[in-house]
């Protein structure tokens, strides 16, 4: 099947606004913050070639953040994968108290904990996240595959749910 540059175009922009998210993400992390305080924001070319993060304050660019697509994309696409298996592990784990997930996309440093405690017999980087996270991607699309064409509706809603709560897909807008 040939590539349609079109949606490889969407899908480079798609990996690139993760991983601007994901690095601001760190920069809050870094300074103690776990919510959001609005400090940083991205800002992307109008031809969508290259973004940067910015201080919401001035405006001034965050150094070492004004990079090309590709750049961004390069980050975003393990962070993604990683963000999925470690959503997927976090609810395989609910029963034994409250998880939590860590990624960091400037160290590359990925991990679990419960209750607090680190947990240490899982993966500690983005890219062995990353790695479990896109076989996990696949099965998903083809468990929703499998569903839709039997026409089992009830498979295919809790595949989709579980999809989109391990941010596979987006929730369809409200019309």
């Amino acid at each position: 099947m040939p590539i349609n540059p079109d949606r490889q175009l969407k899908k480079e922009q798609g990996f690139m606004v993760f991983g601007l998210k994901s690095h601001i993400k760190a920069l809050e992390m870094a300074e103690g913050h776990k919510k959001s305080q609005g400090k940083y924001r991205y800002v992307v070319a109008d031809d969508a070639s290259s973004a940067r993060i910015i201080n919401a304050a001035d405006e001034s660019t965050v150094q070492g953040t004004d990079r090309t697509r590709q750049e961004w994309a390069r980050i975003g696409r393990p962070a993604r994968l990683a963000s999925i298996a470690l959503k997927a592990a976090k609810d395989e784990m609910e029963s034994q108290g409250r998880v939590e997930y860590t990624f960091d996309v400037t160290t590359g440093d990925a991990y679990l904990t419960v209750r607090g405690q680190r947990v240490l017999d899982r993966p500690t980087t983005i890219e062995d996240w990353a790695k479990i996270g896109a076989p996990l991607e696949k099965a998903l699309f083809e468990q929703l595959t499998v569903a839709r064409d039997y026409g089992n509706v009830q498979a295919e809603a809790s595949t989709r749910q579980k999809m989109e709560r391990y941010g596979v897909i987006r929730k369809p807008r409200a019309a």
